[in-house]
């Protein structure tokens, strides 16, 4: 057993390493020739994992039902480059300045400041939802970069090297994080006291842990803690996203206005009703941006009859 431990920190030290190097040596690329090092090495990525191929695929026939398969695999391709283009992103994070971060990311003209400063006037705390869309994690830092901290909800990363590197950039600004494990006196805290709380609620959750709320016309296990919190404290919610700009290496931010639970509602009622609502505006985003959302995970892994469609259906729909 301490051989085995022994081994794992060692694998972890070496992982931290090769990471923390590669991102350095990036950060100093030129930015054209830095998008194209990890476009070219994204592309290889999808060739060679069949895996998250598979899943991808399957969740696009879901989605996009009256799609071709050629169109999916050219969706899904892209989104496996864009994730290229957030490792640009994460090696110059670390050292961005303030005023970089705001020329590069912006808000939208349509869903932009306005929806979020509106719901931060009703004196509460704003609990923040976004997915996993283009360059995530440059959309809390630039918030925090005009004056907008917030503390958001993660799982802690295994390689506690790893871990303890990525909440110091996810930190640069003024952001916290915010252990999502026994996190809801703190979050409780934060509300009360007025600040914002962020959550990325677009990936399957054990049963126990949400609630089935539709997404591309299937049920999809989601989890209720924004929503719940919504109906426990008024606190109204809002949902961000960053979507590419028509330039590389360009982003906008986008807010909806925000959603209020209803006091005189049934408590369950409404948590089911702005689970739901969150859903809506998750599908809305990715099927007006579907090449930038994540779709190698499997989304509707839990579902109400304990059949999920990643048995066979992906290899199929690949072939």
């Amino acid at each position: 057993m301490l051989r085995f431990v022994t081994v794992k920190k060692a694998l972890d030290w070496f992982l931290y390493v090769v990471i923390r190097v590669s991102l350095f040596l990036l950060s100093w690329t030129p930015r054209f020739l830095a998008h194209f090092i990890c476009r070219t090495v994204a592309a290889w990525v999808y060739r060679v994992d069949s895996k998250h191929r598979s899943v991808g695929m399957t969740n696009l026939a879901i989605a996009f039902p009256g799609r071709s398969v050629g169109w999916r695999r050219r969706v899904l391709r892209d989104s496996f480059l864009q994730l290229g283009d957030q490792a640009v992103e994460l090696s110059r994070l670390p050292t961005m300045q303030s005023a970089e971060m705001c020329r590069r990311v912006r808000y939208e003209s349509q869903y932009g400041l306005t929806n979020y400063l509106e719901a931060r006037n009703t004196g509460k705390g704003v609990l923040f939802v976004t997915a996993h869309m283009s360059a995530w994690e440059l959309l809390p830092a630039a918030h925090a970069a005009r004056g907008y901290p917030l503390s958001f909800l993660v799982r802690r990363l295994d390689n506690p090297w790893l871990d303890r590197w990525s909440e110091t950039i996810r930190c640069r600004f003024g952001n916290h994080v915010v252990d999502k494990r026994r996190a809801l006196r703190k979050v409780m805290r934060l509300i009360q006291e007025g600040k914002d709380v962020g959550f990325l609620l677009d990936q399957n959750v054990q049963e126990s842990e949400g609630v089935y709320a539709p997404l591309f016309g299937r049920p999809a296990s989601t989890s209720s803690s924004a929503a719940a919190l919504a109906v426990r404290t008024e606190a109204p919610v809002v949902l961000g996203f960053l979507r590419p700009d028509y330039r590389l290496g360009f982003y906008r931010i986008r807010f909806y206005p925000a959603l209020h639970a209803r006091p005189e509602e049934d408590p369950e009622t409404e948590i089911l009703r702005l689970t739901a609502e969150i859903n809506r505006h998750i599908e809305e985003v990715i099927r007006e941006f579907p090449s930038h959302w994540l779709w190698g995970h499997r989304r509707f892994q839990t579902q109400p009859d304990g059949r999920h469609p990643y048995v066979g259906i992906g290899l199929k729909i690949e072939n």
